[in-house]
């Protein structure tokens, strides 16, 4: 959805700096990228089309999308056969006939979908199930060349024990299903065509087309620049630059990696140079791109797929999720200002910032004019993928009709291209996960999974929620937001409902430890991308990130217990109770991160941070009386540490004659 997602997809180059290379290979190779390109094109016009104009039944609309994106990742992805992105005449042969089998699969099935449902559904022909055998090979392939091996092998296990599950013992076993059966229900609107590439396919690709609408226009880089501007003279500005603009970009964009791609190519290096270390710079970065995703009002597309998914109007889901997301925003902020007050970085008032040019005028026009179409539009009872689209419209147009934005035919050309291809990865991963999700529930596995998390449970509330929440990062590593939201809600999900969670804390839930898998080692996406900017490894950038994430992981547990802060049942009656737990929150996160960065006005000694931490974690107990006395603790300790700070103060400067900090 922006420039650095381009980075994070690495296609076919261009080989005429390829020594060497045959002539004809190099027609080869570019006639793959001319082609892929075209399919991509013809992805992002199809979307476009059935959205005004209407949309093909279910299984036609989602068959021809996805047949688009296979073309479209086989011809510009390098295969197995490639050598160092290059292609080979061998890797041309398999591309080619991966290629020719999207193509058949797909035209059959969308020849005879109909029929299929009508007349053949649990007795497939031959020629079916070499259809679906075919197709969940190219599907499977496709997915490895975008997302690699760790999809993969869960998808591989999840056919697996959709056709020899029945051999297992235990809690695993499933009753006996032929190999057709199987191959039915991984090529089908349970598996590959069912709610994951629904979701993708009916709203993510539309989004898609309105990020790369706002990055041709110039738009995207205004919130760089409005961050900046707004932090400018901060001791943390540089960091509390890079939160806004991670957190403002990261909630349209939706995929962290891609926004630490984008927007960490400024703000690391900016961190790096006010005083930040690498390590800290790399995990605020990568820690912000994730909490855009958890941001109203698109929330990375992700508001509207639970939506979708629950039946639960958009204007309630952007709700529910606003305190949540100040909580992590305001707990990410005050982390840096710590920091940044520990490390005694000066405030950069001497840089001469970038002025409001013409050219910064129209592009904070531009976005005011897409995302308040977007805004009105959606409560005023349109549909999220017209009103995105209209969002994308306006912003076109807004940015052809000013000067200083307008763009010529190969950016344009460039807009329709990224319009499907930055969905490409997505799409293709939430097809393969379908063959997950039409495992989990077509054998009756998702059933026994959830009661086994409450039985290890014992029926306690929180051990299930730790192991929900356990299983929710390890099956959600790697993947996309969007792709581990769905696959994990509909295992780890319904656990958490027969313990009386509500159905949207249960989803909230799921989809932020779906998020913070960008940031969760061995996998942690978002901290690779990191520390090829912060030229640091990964492993420093991993611990910091974890650390600011700290309040992140626990949001989910503490809005079980206070679901107060979920602003859609509070009333008059209980507002006092939700405005004191909301005051408790903020004591317990500021006192937190005071405890993990070791400095609260002056530097803490290690019982006062045990002492914040302690207090901190107590004044979210549900009991007003463990929270008043987590208070206490938590105002004694900073005040003896502004009376110890007001003690030393004059004693330093007439010693060291260092200005006061």
């Amino acid at each position: 959805m922006n420039a650095g997602l381009r980075s994070s997809y690495p296609e076919l180059m261009p080989s005429s700096s390829n020594v060497g290379a045959a002539p004809r290979l190099d027609a080869v190779q570019g006639l793959f990228r001319l082609v892929g390109e075209a399919s991509c094109a013809a992805l992002a016009a199809f979307v476009t089309a059935t959205t005004v104009l209407g949309k093909f039944p279910a299984e036609a609309q989602y068959c021809i999308a996805l047949t688009l994106g296979l073309v479209a990742v086989f011809m510009l992805r390098p295969g197995p056969l490639a050598r160092a992105g290059r292609l080979t005449w061998p890797d041309v042969a398999c591309t080619l006939l991966f290629v020719a089998a999207a193509l058949a699969t797909g035209g059959y099935y969308l020849a005879n979908y109909a029929a299929i449902a009508a007349f053949r559904e649990g007795i497939p022909t031959s020629a079916d199930l070499l259809c679906y055998a075919a197709g969940t090979l190219v599907v499977v392939e496709a997915a490895r060349r975008v997302e690699g091996m760790v999809l993969i092998m869960v998808v591989i296990a999840a056919f697996l024990y959709l056709a020899y599950g029945h051999y297992l013992p235990g809690v695993l076993y499933h009753r006996p299903m032929p190999l057709s059966g199987a191959l039915e229900v991984a090529y089908g609107y349970q598996g590959i065509f069912g709610i994951a590439l629904g979701a993708v396919v009916d709203i993510v690709l539309v989004f898609v087309i309105l990020g790369a609408a706002i990055r041709v226009s110039g738009a995207g880089d205004f919130f760089n620049f409005i961050a900046m501007r707004m932090t400018r003279g901060m001791r943390s500005g540089p960091a509390q630059g890079a939160i806004a603009a991670s957190t403002l970009f990261g909630s349209i964009n939706g995929s962290a990696p891609a926004n630490v791609a984008s927007t960490g190519i400024l703000t690391i290096p900016m961190m790096r140079r006010a005083g930040y270390t690498p390590g800290f710079a790399g995990g605020v970065e990568a820690t912000a791109s994730c909490v855009g995703q958890i941001m109203p009002p698109i929330m990375g597309v992700g508001a509207f797929i639970m939506s979708e998914v629950t039946g639960v109007p958009y204007a309630e889901i952007m709700l529910v999720a606003t305190v949540p997301a100040f909580l992590f925003i305001f707990s990410l902020s005050a982390a840096a200002a710590l920091e940044a007050r520990r490390l005694d970085i000066k405030a950069l008032d001497s840089a001469d910032p970038e002025r409001w040019t013409a050219q910064r005028k129209c592009q904070a026009l531009i976005l005011l004019g897409g995302v308040g179409t977007l805004l009105t539009m959606l409560f005023t009872g349109y549909s999220p993928t017209f009103a995105g689209l209209s969002a994308a419209g306006v912003t076109l147009v807004l940015a052809m009709a000013l000067p200083p934005t307008r763009f010529g035919p190969k950016e344009g050309w460039g807009f329709v291209v990224d319009g499907g291809r930055d969905g490409l990865s997505v799409m293709i991963a939430c097809a393969a996960i379908g063959i997950v999700i039409g495992a989990v529930t077509s054998t009756g596995l998702g059933i026994k999974l959830n009661q086994l998390i409450v039985a290890m449970g014992s029926g306690a509330l929180l051990p299930a929620l730790l192991l929900a929440a356990l299983c929710s990062i390890v099956l959600g590593m790697g993947l996309p937001t969007a792709a581990s939201y769905l696959m994990v809600v509909f295992v780890a999900g319904p656990s958490l409902t027969e313990l009386g969670v509500s159905l949207l804390q249960t989803h909230f839930f799921v989809f932020y430890y779906a998020v913070l898998s960008a940031i969760t080692p061995p996998v942690a996406l978002a901290v690779f991308a990191a520390a090829a900017i912060a030229q640091e490894r990964p492993l420093p950038i991993a611990r910091d990130a974890l650390r600011l994430c700290m309040v992140g992981f626990a949001l989910p547990v503490v809005w079980i217990y206070h679901p107060e802060i979920f602003l859609n049942e509070v009333t008059w009656a209980t507002a006092p109770h939700a405005l004191a737990t909301f005051v408790c929150l903020i004591f317990a996160i500021v006192g937190f991160n005071a405890a993990h960065i070791g400095y609260f006005v002056t530097r803490l000694s290690p019982l006062h941070r045990i002492s914040l931490a302690v207090g901190s974690a107590a004044a979210v107990y549900p009991w007003w009386v463990v929270q008043g006395a987590a208070l206490l603790l938590l105002t004694g300790v900073v005040a003896k540490r502004y009376i110890a700070d007001g003690r030393a103060r004059p004693g330093a400067q007439v010693k060291a004659g260092e200005e006061p900090r």
